[in-house]
């Protein structure tokens, strides 16, 4: 009997990517087999953060019907959570959320679709091979947390992805182990709110829902506090439990494992602890990605943002003084309602001040569930676009800046593959020339990611794979 095939399409965030390879896995588990053309399942995993991330998906469901006419289409993800009826329009075959995707497996196999099925010890087998995680990719996304609570007045995450969840630490070791054993270097932690990570595990305390400056379980008084006078929880903030830092603990201890990544962390979540953490071991990336959104107070209140800048660039402060070198991106949004030009120079004008490694831009995408999609004062679309221009065009500016304290350095790098010699614009013909070197058969040329989040280019004459581990000291930055 011939198996089922499936072909996956992931967009959007690191979790939506994690979400994917994990049901790819259960799929491989319960005798489904990958395709990379007509398959007879096309599996697109959507994102709902803008409205140019719906027009994506979209676009990409009407992709998997062309690269896969006879399949079945079947739409998982954010998509089908809040804009399920656009999704029934597109004439799909199955729909599943962002909680129930798992549920695919059942519902097919319960289909007309003769599944060829495998045995129960062979099924056990296949679930515990490294065999699955081996995937060809330099880095593995976990997925250690999901769902946030903040209800920030702009954001229809919280709608999608429900209450705050923690997988078991239990459960989080197990899998890194694994994949340790499959052969990856570097994990990234992902998770919808990463720094909460283990409130829910353990907290008796009632989560909070929006409340500007207390937004995680619990009383938060006695924690560190700056002059700003808001509060980061101390350490651990979860009685009985594990939370963060914790987590970050144990992985260290992990043979093998040499580089773990934060995905994306609030500034509220930037305690003490987790400072002295990366200052003191080199297993965790010294890069942190902390959404600032708005440089203006005045916007950070409409946008129900837990600080203020004041105990954003304290926390900042306190960061680099224990890494000076760490490379610190964030998330903007341009174009919010009520933004004034005053309120955007405001912004700008913080943004230098704090003086980032990287800048993501959004210009305002108004989602009709959020309060921000009644607020007065909406700004048209050629503002929006002009604002996220000016600020996208000053991050190349601190990209560059950053990068240029590095040079001349060794720096450890996890390879990502061969490069195509696209060599940073920056650097003269001849040294570029010289440093791709010659004879080409002795020496290669590979690409790959440093632990501050930039990409380099360098030869070796080693037979270097994605996911090795090196040390570079003739390297050159790729744009």
């Amino acid at each position: 009997m011939k198996k089922i095939t499936y072909k996956i399409y992931t967009l959007g965030c690191k979790v939506n990517q994690y979400d994917s390879e994990s049901l790819s896995r259960k799929l491989i588990s319960a005798g489904f087999v990958v395709a990379e053309n007509n398959a007879d399942l096309a599996i697109v995993n959507t994102c709902t953060v803008t409205h140019s991330a719906i027009a994506k998906d979209k676009k990409m469901i009407e992709r998997a019907k062309t690269d896969n006419p006879n399949a079945k289409i079947v739409v998982v993800g954010c998509m089908p959570v809040n804009y399920k009826k656009e999704v029934e329009e597109l004439g799909v075959d199955y729909i599943f959320g962002t909680k129930d995707a798992d549920k695919l497996i059942e519902e097919i196999q319960n289909s007309k679709f003769k599944i060829e099925k495998v045995g129960s010890e062979e099924l056990n087998s296949c679930e515990n091979s490294n065999n699955l995680y081996k995937t060809g990719k330099s880095r593995y996304f976990l997925k250690i947390q999901d769902g946030c609570q903040q209800f920030c007045s702009y954001c229809i995450i919280p709608y999608n992805r429900g209450k705050l969840t923690s997988r078991p630490v239990e459960e989080v070791l197990a899998e890194v182990k694994k994949i340790v054993e499959a052969g990856f270097k570097e994990i990234i932690l992902c998770g919808i709110h990463l720094g909460l990570y283990g409130v829910d595990l353990f907290s008796q305390a009632p989560l909070t829902k929006g409340r500007r400056g207390d937004s995680r379980s619990g009383d938060l008084k006695g924690g560190e506090s700056g002059n700003s006078g808001m509060q980061i929880p101390p350490t651990p903030f979860v009685k009985g439990g594990v939370n963060l830092v914790g987590l970050l603990k144990e992985l260290i201890k992990i043979e093998g494992l040499e580089k773990i990544r934060l995905s994306s962390i609030e500034v509220t979540e930037v305690n003490d602890e987790l400072i002295e953490l990366i200052k003191t071991n080199r297993k965790i990336c010294r890069h942190l990605h902390i959404p600032l959104q708005s440089g203006c107070d005045k916007i950070l209140k409409l946008m129900n943002r837990p600080y203020t800048t004041e105990f954003f660039a304290e926390r900042i402060e306190k960061l680099r003084t224990a890494v000076p070198e760490i490379a610190i991106t964030n998330d903007v949004i341009v174009g919010f309602p009520g933004e004034t030009e005053e309120d955007f120079n405001i912004t700008f004008d913080f943004i230098k001040k704090i003086n980032f490694s990287k800048l993501h831009v959004f210009p305002f995408s108004a989602h009709e569930k959020t309060p921000a999609f009644s607020m007065p004062d909406q700004l048209p679309t050629s503002i929006k676009k002009q604002r996220a221009k000016i600020l996208s065009e000053y991050s190349l500016e601190l990209e560059e800046k950053y990068k240029q304290q590095f040079v001349g350095q060794e720096l450890e790098v996890i390879v990502d593959g061969r490069s195509q010699g696209k060599v940073h614009s920056g650097q003269p013909q001849e040294s570029i020339d010289s440093f791709r070197g010659q004879p080409r058969e002795s020496k290669a040329l590979f690409r790959g990611k440093t632990e501050y989040y930039f990409d380099i280019e360098f030869n070796s004459d080693k037979k270097l794979k994605a996911g090795d581990l090196v040390k570079v000291k003739d390297w050159k930055f790729l744009e």
